[in-house]
C-alpha cells in the first residue's frame, strides 16, 4: 500500500489506519468527519472515528488542490488543479 490515513490520539496512541487508492492532497477536519481531496480527482468524505467512507465518493474530474468546510458546515468548497472553485452541499438533501 502506497497511501494510508492514520488517527493518532493527542497523546500519540495509534487508534485506526486506513489504505487509501489515491494519493491525498488536500485534508479538512470537523468535529466528526474528515473530508479529502485526490490527485485522482476525488472527494472523499470519511468519519473522523474509525476512517470508514461516509459518503460514496464524488469525482471532481480535475485533480484537488484544496478543501474547506464553511462555518456553518453546509458546503464544501473544493478548489481545483485549473482554478475553479466548486461548492458542494454537505448534509442530508432535505437540508441542502
Amino acid at each position: 500500500d502506497r497511501f494510508a490515513l492514520h488517527l493518532y490520539s493527542v497523546n500519540g496512541k495509534h487508534l485506526s489506519s486506513v489504505p487509501l487508492d489515491e494519493e491525498v492532497t488536500a485534508m479538512c477536519l470537523t468535529e466528526d468527519f474528515v473530508v479529502l481531496g485526490t490527485m485522482q480527482c476525488g472527494l472523499e468524505i470519511r468519519d473522523l472515528q474509525s476512517l470508514q467512507a461516509a459518503v460514496s465518493p464524488v469525482p471532481m474530474r480535475v485533480p484537488v488542490h484544496s478543501v474547506s468546510i464553511t462555518k456553518e458546515k453546509s458546503h464544501i468548497l473544493v478548489g481545483l488543479e485549473d482554478g475553479k472553485l466548486i461548492v458542494v452541499g454537505a448534509g442530508q438533501p432535505a437540508e441542502v
